[in-house]
């Protein structure tokens, strides 16, 4: 199974190039979906959140404020590395188990969703990393569109995040979604061909041994 780490910075639009994937089946591995898991209420990780942040962090029912933990981390390094070291660990584990599920499973490719692929260290599972950009008003736009932000929080949480050199940087591919959909869709399925035919070789190769 070839794995596809899938990163690139928030409003980027990773979402919309992991879906397209999964209709082209590519299992998929939602980082932040795992994350949600990992630290919903009554978990050793929230355990250790709000040791480490204070109740603040917390809701009435036990589950982690997002937003007010956002707003403290997000304004902080030193913090954000705090809540990093205490949530990768786990998170880490949760997607190699889903992954090996999947090549199990025998899917031919997989792509694993993850804001910090690289922070968290989750690139050692992966074969490759295709990183999806925007321009920085586009990104600006959509953050505060689909997270009820003011202009000045989502420029905070883009602040909070790397340059987009870091990205691409470390890239084997980069996908343009500043959003012109065909485009985008050109060069995702010209990406997905490319993977699901290396993984059709190496299934082949296989099974002549």
């Amino acid at each position: 199974m070839v794995i596809l780490g899938l990163t690139g910075p928030t409003g980027a639009g990773k979402g919309v190039v992991s879906h397209a994937l999964a209709e082209k089946g590519f299992a998929v591995v939602d980082a932040d979906r795992v994350a949600h898991d990992v630290m919903a209420p009554g978990t050793p990780c929230v355990a250790a959140i709000a040791d480490a942040f204070g109740t603040d962090v917390l809701c009435p029912d036990g589950a982690l404020d997002r937003k007010a933990l956002g707003a403290l981390v997000f304004s902080d390094p030193e913090k954000l590395n705090r809540l990093n070291a205490l949530s990768h660990p786990p998170i880490l584990a949760q997607i190699r188990a889903e992954l090996d599920v999947f090549a199990a499973q025998s899917f031919p490719a997989a792509v694993l969703d993850a804001p910090t692929l690289f922070e968290s260290g989750a690139e050692q599972f992966c074969d490759y990393v295709a990183v999806v950009t925007a321009d920085e008003d586009i990104r600006l736009s959509r953050i505060m569109e689909r997270d009820g932000l003011d202009k000045s929080l989502a420029l905070r949480r883009i602040r909070a995040q790397p340059a987009m050199s870091f990205y691409t940087a470390r890239a084997d591919f980069i996908l343009i979604n500043n959003g012109n959909t065909a485009d985008l869709q050109a060069e995702i399925d010209e990406l997905a061909a490319r993977l699901l035919s290396e993984s059709h070789a190496e299934g082949q190769s296989c099974a002549e041994k």
